[in-house]
């Protein structure tokens, strides 16, 4: 009975670690001098759950580099819930062969990346919401299904997977293989890899590991780039849209159709939320055109936001607005999570570069936050940095970039064109945007700052239309800068 239990136990905690990228769940990597409170109280969870999920006893120390399973809000409650359905559903039974042999499951573990724990990029969250800048490391490698148990890990006690024998080992397996579909795996590109050598890793044609990223094969990797690992060759991550070559009849491919320029229309993005965009509007409108890529805020509506920020900004090229991955309130949020933005806003260009080809401009795009959305485009802009190297940040807060943020500004300055920072003076971080701004005078970034006197935390489209076109102006076009950083500071 209590094998049954322990085998129920972990089933359930694997099924939970292995829930969609919509989860807040992550595996949280020990720095110097945190505690288990801390930890705790940055994810908005209790001491007990994050206890109860690792299997740590009461007074264990956690160790420099010790790896967490961080749970969701209430997911302990859940793995409790299945427990007692399991002991109230479940006969006692006795096994006549006596106890199986120990059965190490570290090894199918592995397999999947020897350098999970070694390579990892950092995961900020947001503490405008209730976070604090993140310094510590997720290893990207060990999402999903992908993730070792917590209870093997270093510092923490014995594993039930060891205790459970082999049927706890063979349940494990069976789960981690039906989540590889649900959850895509990222690399952190290291010294002397290759497209080539990451291709032959992860048993993918290069050709898939280049579409599901946006790279060509003469592409060159750079150090620390993350990589999407696509599940296989025919992964629908590496197919987001039909071929333009594909015939125009199906119900899908009409919505696009170019008669019906003028107005809204969805495209989907595996792993995403809903992706609205509009065409193009005026001279040149069927030439290649750049895209405007806007990302809402907690709780907003990506549809409605499309279709305010339409009237101004279809003049400059393609209006792309992906949702957050998950519902909030009335609207959709980013999780404070700026990879899975990350995997919206390039699957939503290479989407739309499917539907219609050399129409669509890949590189020199601009980039439009507010709020959360404001952090999730601080951090793809200097990622990304190629593809979006305008920015118009919304509301920006210190808080969003952290220390792994303003190193990736490092090495992406020499290819930000030009950046707009817009605060109303009355928000709440409006110091933080004049601090922000300093951050990106000092790496020598072309930079305009406004902070309206009679705005709050808002985009105010239809107040002050002419502030946004403004800035969308000077962002395509370049010019005398508006007002200078120091003199915003002095206000």
């Amino acid at each position: 009975m209590h094998a049954v239990a322990r085998l129920v136990s972990l089933c359930a905690l694997v099924l939970l670690t292995a829930a969609p990228a919509s989860s807040a769940q992550r595996i949280h990597t020990v720095a110097n001098g945190q505690t288990l409170g801390g930890i705790a109280k940055r994810y908005g969870i209790s001491v007990a759950e994050l206890r109860e999920a690792n299997q740590l006893p009461q007074g264990v120390a956690l160790k420099l580099g010790q790896r967490l399973l961080v749970p969701s809000p209430g997911e302990m409650e859940k793995v409790r819930r299945l427990q007692s359905l399991a002991k109230s559903t479940t006969p006692m039974a006795t096994d006549p062969e006596g106890p199986k042999p120990e059965v190490d499951p570290a090894p199918a573990i592995e397999a999947a990346d020897s350098t999970a724990t070694t390579n990892g990029t950092p995961v900020e969250t947001n503490p405008a919401d209730g976070g604090a800048p993140s310094t510590e490391t997720v290893s990207d490698d060990d999402t999903g299904a992908e993730k070792p148990d917590a209870t093997s890990r270093p510092g923490n006690a014995a594993s039930p997977a060891r205790q459970g024998g082999i049927a706890a080992g063979a349940a494990k397996a069976r789960v981690k293989r039906s989540a590889v579909s649900a959850e895509h795996r990222t690399h952190i590109v290291a010294a002397g890899h290759t497209l080539g050598k990451l291709a032959k890793r992860y048993h993918v044609k290069i050709e898939s590991l280049c579409a599901a990223n946006g790279l060509s094969r003469h592409s060159n990797l750079k150090l620390g780039q993350k990589l999407v690992i696509p599940n296989g060759d025919d992964d629908p991550l590496i197919t987001l849209g039909p071929d333009p070559s594909e015939s125009r009849d199906s119900d899908a491919v009409e919505r696009h159709d170019s008669r019906d320029a003028d107005s809204l229309k969805e495209m989907s993005v595996p792993g995403a939320g809903p992706v609205y965009y509009y065409e193009p509007s005026g001279h040149g409108r069927q030439s290649m055109r750049p895209i405007v890529v806007y990302l809402h805020g907690r709780g907003g509506d990506a549809e409605a936001d499309c279709r305010r920020w339409s009237r101004i900004a279809r003049r400059f090229g393609w209006l792309l607005c992906p949702s957050g991955p998950t519902p909030h309130n009335s609207g959709r949020t980013w999780n404070n999570n700026w990879v899975s933005g990350q995997h919206a806003v390039m699957g939503a260009v290479q989407g739309l570069r499917n539907l219609y080809g050399r129409r669509v401009q890949l590189y020199g795009n601009t980039l439009v936050g507010f709020s959360e959305g404001a952090y999730v485009a601080m951090n793809v802009g200097v990622r990304q940095p190629r593809t979006f190297n305008r920015w118009m940040i919304l509301g920006a807060d210190v808080s969003y970039w952290g220390g792994a943020g303003l190193e990736a500004l490092k090495d992406a300055k020499s290819k930000v064109k030009r950046v707009v920072l817009i605060t109303g003076g009355r928000d709440m971080v409006v110091d933080d945007t004049r601090t922000v701004a300093g951050w990106l005078e000092n790496e020598g970034v072309t930079l305009r700052i406004q902070t309206p006197g009679d705005l709050a935390h808002e985009v105010a489209l239809d107040r002050k239309p002419e502030l946004y076109v403004s800035a969308l102006n000077w962002l395509d076009n370049g010019g005398p800068q508006g007002k200078h950083v120091a003199q915003a500071k002095r206000h």
